[in-house]
Parts: C-alpha cells; structure tokens; sequence
C-alpha cells in the first residue's frame, strides 16, 4: 500500500476498492516492523473491516525497543505464528554470525565519555574532533586490505550525521591521495539540514553543497555524469557498484561507502563484510546495520564484521539479548583468545604430521593415507586462519617459532600441490581414499598472491639501500615459490630473472615498473623470433595469429595449413607444427603480459 492511502482511497476507491471494503482480505507484509507503523496501518484497517495482516520481520518492535509510535509488534499482529531467530539461520548456514571488535578513539581522561550525554562535556565536539576522525581514518587505511581479505570484499562506514560524512570523506582524500582505496558517500540531505543549521554558510560542511562535490569526484573517478539534481541516479549506481564488487574490476569498485542512515537496511550484497560503526546504534537498528555484513559467500567469509569506533558494547550486549530471545549462541564469532587456544592447537596437530615443509614431499611415497592425513591437518589449520587473521589483535609473533607467515605460506603451496595432484588422479580408474576429500579449496583463494601484488612489489623495491633491496627481492622470490596463482606461476621465471638480471644494473633513479614492462616486451619479442626461427615462419606471420588468438579466441587454422603447406611440410610434420603453433600462440600474452 502506499504511505498515501488516503489520496490514492480517493481516485481509486470507486471503481477498484469499493467492492472489496467489507470482504475479508489479506495483506501479507515484510519489513513490519518498519512498514506498518504510523498512520498507513490506521488508513487501512479503517478502509477494509475485514482485514487480516501476516507480518515478517527479523527485527520486531518489543516493549524495549518501541518508538513515538506507541505499539509493538504484537499490537499490530496479536498472535505469534513462528519464531526462526538469528541463531536458527546461522546454525542452518542462511545467514553468518558477527565479529565485534570495540575500538577506543579516546586517551585515557578522567571522564567516561561513552556516548554523547555526558554532562559536563561537549562530547558532539570531541567526537567530531580532526584529531579523533584523523586517527579513525589512519586506522582504517592500514587495515582495511587486511580486514577485507585484500579488497575482495568491501565495506559501509555509518556516522553520526552528514556533516561527520563529509569530514571523513575529505579526510580519506586527504590522507589517501593516490586513492588506494576507493571512498565516496551518499545521504539525503534535506532530512539532515537542521542539524546543519548554524553551517549553512559553509559550503564545505553544508550537506548539499558538500554532495555536490563528491557527486563531482564521483563523476571524475567512474567517468560518469551524475548530479544531484538526479539523486536517483546516482543512488543506483552506487547501488550497483556496492553490490558488483569484483576482484577482476577493481577500478569500478567502491571500496568503502560513507553512510548516515542510508544503506543501513534492506541493503543486501554477498561481497559487503565490513560495518565501520562511529555513531550510537540500538536495538533493531544495531541489529539491521549489522546485517548488512553478514550475507553468506562462501567459506572465505567466516562472519560479518563490525569495527566500533564507539562504545555500543552495551547497546549491543542488550540488542541482542533481546532480538535472540535471551540466547545469543551463534550470533557472534569467538573472541580472539579463543580462536588463538584453537589456531595453536590446529597447528600443533599440521606439525605432528609434517613437522618441516619438506616432509611433506615424503608423503606421496607412503601412500595416499598419508598425504590424505596432511591435507586434513592443513585444511584445519586454514579453517581457523580464515577467521582469525581479521582480528586487530592478531600477529604472527604471537605464534613463532613454531610457525609463522612465511611457513604458512609454504604449506599452502604444497596444499595446492597436492590438491592438482589428486585432481590428476581422479581422471584415472583407481579409486582413492582422497576421492572424499573436501580441498577447500577456496580457502586457498581468499588471500592469492597474484600478478598485480607481485607487480606492486616489485615496482616498489628500495633501490636506494642494497640491504633493502636484498630483503624485499627474498620477499617477492619466497611468494614466487610458492605460487598457487595460475597466471603467476606461468610468469615465475621471467620474473625471477627480472630480479636477478636486470634490477641489480638499475640506476637509483630508474623505474622499476617502467623497466619490468620493457624487459616483459623485450623477452616476449624475443620469444617470438626464436619460434619463428625453428619453424621457418616469418615474425609477422606469428604475430597475425597472436593477434587472431587474442581477439576471436582462435587461431586461423587454414592459414596456418597453407603456411606450412608452402614451407613443404608434410601431414604428420604439419599436424605436429600446427599444435606447436597454436600451443604457443594460446600461451605467449598470458606468460609475458604484466595483466
């Protein structure tokens, strides 16, 4: 029904709703807890006299959390049909529970400033102080690829009010130049100008003169042409953007959405895993802002997280004791020294098994019994890794000498090994034990080191200090070696020789990036020659079929026949040049492009 029932009672009551005003209907209502409250229930019972309503909602309105509105859930419905709580749809794998980490913003004082009704205190001002947004920005900048398990996932900042959205906003331009990560904002503003009211005069702080500008960055970063003017438009793209997050298209990503109210509800997208929380949130609007997080993925994405820039751990403790009815089991993650106890012991059981790295090489001649007992204690070991490293507290220090990243990084070469290994195995007739494996294999995906990040640290190598320069070359050859990326590992050893050859006759001054790109082409131009050399084939004649492959997905197997036809190969000596041909051709932009 429209919130202007009365209006539309008007035009259309006469030919549609008059026959239907005493019959008995049925309205069957989602969101009720927000949907039905105020004055559109009043105009629609008061219309149809016979009417029953079913109402959905995840988060009903108790005594507790009631508004101005005076009436709760039950008011409006009476009896309660059935109850799923949000323990229910985790336990069933629908929805994923919440990691909470409450960060303080504050230094120690002899004040408790926990919310804004502190007497005594402006705490409006020392919320919205620079420092304070400053040091919540920086804190975000070093953790989000980390949180965000390297941008595969995005994430929504909510504050307080506009005016704070816009601070935050110009404080990520600021101290993110080169926009690493992809930050914009979006709210309504007329709802907000009173709180705006004595800023009016300030262009840069007003919240329609302030979304001018970022409709305007919006415009420049996306190569779009959107205004204010056509806020819908705009909503709807960022809308799409949030919801298309994608590895492969990074540059149309939005990496974080500023928000005050928008978003917080009925939002739902599998790749958002993150709520940045600076504002008070309760009852149903906590639990509705959480939600946004904690949409299921797969098995890289353990639970939604929540970073509390506020002390709402209160708010939250009573939120969900009331949306789960007193049992709040499922609906947070462990805390950190829980999953810590468990990540100690999952690697103690990896290293009982395969004490070193090179043990594992052993086991494929004890048997698959012996492998498969590795790739369990590993799968384990990966398991609890993927819910602990999003942790603030988490460190490798923590858990060296036994282990640490490096050998982490190690086994998860072999797991992948393994993994093709047994992958192989499968198209054979012989049955093994490993057939009823579950790999994970996702997991390996979540944290892939690919070309792009091997890029990045490459262009970024110290040439100013040999010592520097000597420790990130060990770095990036140790990611190398242990490559699961199948791109990256079809570039390894070009790249390997980039860093032996080249990079030590590089002026401190050079580029890096600039003289990766030149040595790739180089190589591949190389490459080139040499094949056509050994098949008596002209250069250009190879690299019209490069051409063809890149663009149609095929080569142009006529020409080729006729080409070797012509050279006075033979059938067999054709069929054979021919695979050799398409073989190289299918593999030479893959291996020695920096895409």
């Amino acid at each position: 029904m429209c919130p202007k029932i009365r209006i539309k009672f008007a035009i259309y009551h006469k030919d549609i709703l008059t026959p239907y005003h005493d019959r008995k209907v049925i309205f069957i209502e989602d969101e009720s807890h927000r949907s039905q409250m105020g004055e559109m229930r009043k105009n629609v019972n008061h219309w149809f006299k016979n009417a029953q309503h079913f109402g959905f909602t995840g988060t009903p309105i108790f005594q507790q959390n009631m508004g101005p509105d005076g009436r709760t859930t039950k008011d409006l419905y009476e009896n309660q049909l059935h109850q799923y709580l949000i323990r229910d749809a985790v336990r069933d794998g629908n929805v994923l529970g919440f990691s909470i980490q409450y960060l303080s913003t504050f230094e120690e004082t002899d004040h408790d400033i926990t919310d804004e009704q502190v007497p005594g205190i402006d705490t409006q001002e020392v919320y919205e102080s620079e420092e304070r947004l400053t040091k919540i920005v920086e804190h975000i900048l070093l953790n989000h690829s980390h949180i965000t398990k390297n941008k595969h996932y995005n994430a929504i900042f909510t504050v307080a009010n506009t005016r704070m959205a816009l601070k935050y906003y110009q404080l990520f331009r600021k101290l993110d130049p080169d926009h690493n990560l992809k930050v914009t904002t979006i709210f309504t503003w007329v709802a907000n100008e009173d709180d705006n009211e004595e800023h009016q005069k300030q262009d840069d702080v007003t919240s329609r003169m302030g979304l001018d500008q970022v409709v305007k960055d919006y415009n420049q970063m996306y190569g779009t042409d959107f205004s204010t003017d056509k806020f819908k438009d705009y909503f709807a793209d960022v809308s799409k953007r949030m919801r298309d997050h994608n590895d492969q298209t990074p540059t149309d990503n939005i990496d974080i959405l500023i928000v005050v109210n928008m978003f917080l509800t009925g939002f739902d997208s599998k790749r958002l895993s993150t709520l940045y929380v600076d504002k008070n949130l309760q009852w149903h609007g906590l639990i509705q802002a959480f939600s946004r997080t904690n949409r299921v993925e797969g098995k890289q994405k353990p639970f939604g997280n929540i970073i509390a820039y506020r002390n709402i751990k209160n708010k939250t403790d009573e939120a969900v004791a009331l949306f789960s009815d007193g049992d709040s089991s499922g609906f947070l993650a462990p805390d950190y020294d829980e999953l810590k106890d468990e990540f100690t012991d999952k690697i103690g059981q990896l290293l009982a098994v395969t004490p070193d790295v090179q043990s594992v090489d052993d086991l494929y001649n004890r048997g698959d019994d012996a492998l498969y007992e590795f790739v369990m204690a590993f799968r384990a070991v990966l398991r609890v890794y993927n819910r602990i490293r999003v942790y603030d507290d988490f460190e490798w220090v923590q858990y060296e000498p036994e282990f640490s990243d490096q050998l982490m990084e190690a086994f998860r070469g072999k797991y992948f090994t393994a993994y093709q290994t047994i992958y192989q195995r499968k198209t054979q007739e012989r049955v093994s034990i490993l057939d009823d494996v579950d790999f994970d294999i996702s997991l390996l995906e979540t944290d892939t080191i690919n070309v792009d990040y091997i890029v990045n640290l490459i262009s970024g190598i110290d040439l100013m200090s040999s010592t520097e320069r000597k420790q990130d070359i060990q770095k990036i050859e140790h990611l190398l070696d242990n490559a699961t990326n199948d791109q990256l590992k079809s570039k390894v050893e070009l790249l390997e020789q980039f860093l032996n050859e080249v990079l030590p006759t590089l002026d401190t001054d050079d580029d890096i990036g600039m003289s990766l790109s030149n040595f790739m082409a180089e190589s591949q131009r190389a490459a080139i020659k040499g094949f056509s050399q050994e098949h008596h084939l002209s250069e250009d004649f190879v690299n019209e079929q490069i051409s063809d492959y890149n663009f149609y997905g095929k080569t142009k197997d006529k020409e080729i026949i006729d080409k070797l036809s012509a050279n006075g190969l033979g059938f067999r000596e054709k069929r054979q040049a021919k695979r050799e041909i398409k073989d190289f051709v299918s593999t030479i932009d893959r291996k020695y492009s920096l895409s």
